[in-house]
């Protein structure tokens, strides 16, 4: 079964972001240390409180997480490789692979790939297993522009930033716009 997700991302050089689906937009300002959910189908949009450490966004879908630890972003090796010790303890034997420096999607960045061989019996399975997790990070733009995972169990999975511009966004794309209400607030 193919699913796939199409939502737009932006950041501004003061590090805020704006992430968009059809149904949600999120606007992550850390420097007012506030994020706006804002609602396009009822023009509302609600305030929550954040971390202005915060140093880095999820959005997939319609959920996002805000995490104050940067090493994903600023080090894809170490990430790789704590991907790898955890999945080493649990009885998995993984191999890293630096795949060197390319441009994808026109964007200079850096491969790796991690491969965890789950063996047999491990959940049950009657065979072994190999789970092939490929990142390209761009240390320009300071993050991901493309990863696969590929699990039998579960499938392939696939991310990728495509129509990169490197020219500052409307800041108008970090507030809410005037016609929408503010309808309650979280902390």
């Amino acid at each position: 079964m193919d699913h796939s997700d199409t939502s737009r991302f932006y950041r501004d050089n003061e590090g805020r972001m704006r992430a968009e689906t059809a149904e949600r937009v999120e606007i992550f300002d850390f420097v007012g240390g506030i994020e706006y959910d804002l609602h396009p189908n009822s023009k509302t949009y609600q305030q929550i409180l954040i971390s202005r450490n915060s140093a880095s966004v999820a959005v997939i879908g319609g959920l996002s997480w805000t995490n104050k630890s940067s090493t994903a972003m600023e080090d894809p090796e170490r990430s790789a490789s704590m991907r790898f010790s955890n999945a080493h303890r649990s009885a998995s034997i993984g191999v890293g692979e630096d795949l060197g420096v390319q441009f994808v999607n026109g964007v200079k960045a850096k491969g790796t790939r991690v491969t965890v061989t789950i063996p047999v019996g491990a959940f049950g399975n009657n065979r072994e297993l190999k789970v092939v997790n490929e990142r390209w990070y761009s240390p320009d733009l300071k993050t991901l522009v493309k990863s696969s995972n590929n699990d039998p169990r579960f499938g392939v999975n696939t991310y990728e930033l495509t129509d990169i511009s490197q020219a500052a966004p409307d800041p108008a794309l970090f507030q809410p716009p005037a016609n929408y209400a503010l309808t309650s607030r979280k902390h």
